[in-house]
């Protein structure tokens, strides 16, 4: 398939490559606080946003929810329009999730996305 195909794609330049490599991001300033999750940002390479998921077992204890999340936000990710304004973000629960609350966590984070997007400044 012809890399122009693949428009909607999750490439390694859209990912944190190394373990541990999202630290940074992590203890920045800026944070987008909602009910679900917050999502941490620091500006990054131009033209490719990244994404980095910190989920503990602590919050999520089972491996297929905690699966299950990271494959719904790495999908909101892909076709959102985040993907080429050259941020680092970084998504974490604030509190215990909950399979049932799973819409509102995705539009929460679907709502950070659009936020990030209209904002002007970074």
């Amino acid at each position: 398939m012809p890399r122009s195909a693949r428009i909607e794609g999750y490439s390694r330049r859209h990912r944190f490559t190394a373990q541990g490599s999202f630290g940074a991001v992590l203890r920045g300033t800026r944070k987008l606080r909602g009910h679900h999750a917050v999502l941490h940002v620091t500006p990054g390479r131009s033209g490719a946003s990244r994404l980095g998921i910190a989920l503990t077992r602590r919050l999520v204890p089972s491996s297929a929810d905690r699966n299950r999340v990271k494959r719904l936000v790495r999908e909101t990710f892909r076709r959102h329009e985040l993907k080429a304004v050259g941020l680092d973000c970084v998504v974490a629960l604030r509190q215990r999730f909950d399979a049932q609350a799973e819409a509102s966590l995705m539009a929460e984070i679907r709502a950070f996305f659009d936020q990030l997007c209209t904002t002007p400044s970074r």
